[in-house]
């Protein structure tokens, strides 16, 4: 059986989030490793494809900490466009770093799904998205940026 190169992905750079958290909350142990939540507070929107806000107080990431220290990230919130359209985002992804002392990830990615009103930004809807993420300190926050796929 021979093996088939894999087609290179044409990336276009969309749009970056900036996310700032304020509650973070784990409870463990749980038959899958530990359960916890990080609730938004706000953020920003930036880039050529995308722009606006994370709406306050919108929602939370509420990760599945497997027993491997692998995360299981399930993020839902609420985006605002530039032009006031409301956007749902939720971000599915994993994050795992080689060194549990460590403060950066290792990998951190994620493919998030839209739900926004026909018009300008639907093309969220009909679209592959990935990101990367990046945390950062003080204040707490994530900076995710996304790439659409072209074909």
């Amino acid at each position: 059986m021979s093996m088939l190169a894999p087609p290179a992905l044409d990336l276009e750079f969309a749009f970056q989030i900036r996310v700032e958290f304020r509650d973070r909350v784990m409870f463990s142990p749980t038959p899958g490793g530990g359960r916890g939540y990080v609730s938004v507070a706000r953020g920003e929107v930036e880039g050529p494809k995308l722009r606006g806000r994370v709406l306050p107080n919108s929602g939370a990431d509420w990760a599945l900490v497997r027993q491997d220290g692998t995360l299981e990230i399930n993020a839902h919130y609420m985006l605002e466009a530039s032009d006031g359209t409301p956007i749902y985002l939720q971000n599915r992804g994993y994050l795992h770093r080689s060194d549990p002392a460590e403060f950066q990830p290792s990998y951190f990615v994620m493919a998030p799904v839209f739900d926004v009103p026909v018009g300008p930004h639907d093309w969220l809807t009909r679209t592959v998205i990935v990101g990367k993420g990046e945390r950062r300190r003080d204040p707490d926050h994530s900076v995710f940026t996304y790439f659409a796929v072209r074909s």
